[in-house]
């Protein structure tokens, strides 16, 4: 059953997705040149093997800066010290050979890692010692108890070592994921607060203008019952910059940009001011269903079209990324 409401849902809907698709574009182009990934991977295995005190020797604008230069040093491994077990294990010929020259893996799998730390701590300490005797060398007594808990009653050798450190490390990946996901959505917040302000798309304005005029929000009805998710998002940042430069091109069809038709024909303090502040709320409005992501927004047009009466009832499962691209039909006739 068709309804306006349900129409200017769907063409608001339509609208954030593509919002929410350039943010993503520009998130992953960001944690590419920076190598995001990588550096939370580093804070995660700081936090594994209770070094977390040192976090901040690795922080700072200037490894940002190398990191984008895929300068030597971005990573500060050097400024963990001599003693730092962590510096040691990331720098093994096992990791290292996973990533660039100047840069380091944003993955590592759980059995590699843990074969280069226990490597790391028999060229340290020596072979042929037992678990509890490696680890009581390093002296990081959290480390130490942790793993050997692990372990319990069992063997107590290097093979047992390995086993338990995997399991660990798989552990504190789990949490990782989850430090990463809410990193990236406040970094989509802010990318969408930019954009919201650069290109002036005023989720309160906006949805003023599909609500007066029909053909509008038919049109956006149209596209949004054509458009049809495409392949996993792009890693390449040349591909990336192409995702932006397709979003970019949809959002111009669009009745948003400056001038603003808010701030058209009003003058006096209180007027500029209320002007201002309901536009400072249809920016963070924008921002926030841009932190979303785009398989939300791509699944609720799904469902939005199938409860107006258009179009098929969405599968049960959804992609989990928060990146998934979708494809925008130009406006254009």
């Amino acid at each position: 059953m068709s309804s306006h409401y349900l129409d200017v849902a769907v063409g608001l809907s339509y609208t954030f997705l593509a919002v929410s698709l350039l943010c993503s574009a520009t998130r992953e182009a960001i944690a590419s040149l920076f190598q995001t990934r990588a550096k939370v991977l580093l804070d995660g295995v700081l936090t594994m093997l209770h070094e977390s005190s040192v976090k901040p020797r690795v922080r700072g604008i200037v490894p940002s800066i190398l990191r984008l230069f895929r300068r030597e040093g971005g990573f500060r491994l050097d400024r963990l010290g001599d003693k730092s077990l962590v510096a040691d294990v990331m720098r093994h010929p096992l990791i290292t050979g996973m990533a660039q020259r100047g840069r380091m893996p944003s993955y590592i799998p759980s059995t590699i890692f843990a074969r280069a730390f226990v490597s790391t701590l028999t060229a340290r300490y020596g072979k042929g010692q037992t678990a509890a005797g490696l680890l009581n060398s390093v002296g990081n007594e959290g480390l130490t108890r942790t793993l050997l808990a692990l372990m319990g009653e069992g063997p107590g050798d290097a093979a047992a070592l390995e086993d338990a450190v995997r399991i660990w490390y798989d552990t504190v990946m789990e949490r990782i994921s989850g430090w990463y996901k809410r990193r990236s959505q406040f970094v989509l917040f802010l990318v969408g607060l930019f954009y919201a302000c650069v290109m002036n798309i005023d989720a309160l304005q906006l949805s003023q203008r599909l609500w007066t005029d029909a053909a509008l929000t038919a049109e956006l009805v149209q596209k949004a019952e054509t458009a049809k998710p495409a392949s996993p998002p792009p890693t390449v940042p040349l591909e990336q910059a192409k995702q932006a430069k397709v979003q970019t091109a949809f959002l111009q069809e669009l009745p948003i940009g400056w001038p603003s038709d808010r701030f058209t024909g009003i003058s006096g303090t209180w007027p500029i001011t209320i002007a201002i502040v309901y536009a400072l709320i249809g920016w963070i409005a924008t921002a926030f269903a841009a932190s979303l992501g785009s398989p939300f927004w791509f699944d609720g047009v799904g469902w939005l079209l199938a409860l107006r009466g258009t179009g098929v009832k969405p599968a049960a499962e959804t992609t989990a990324a928060t990146s998934t691209a979708t494809t925008l039909p130009s406006l254009r006739k």
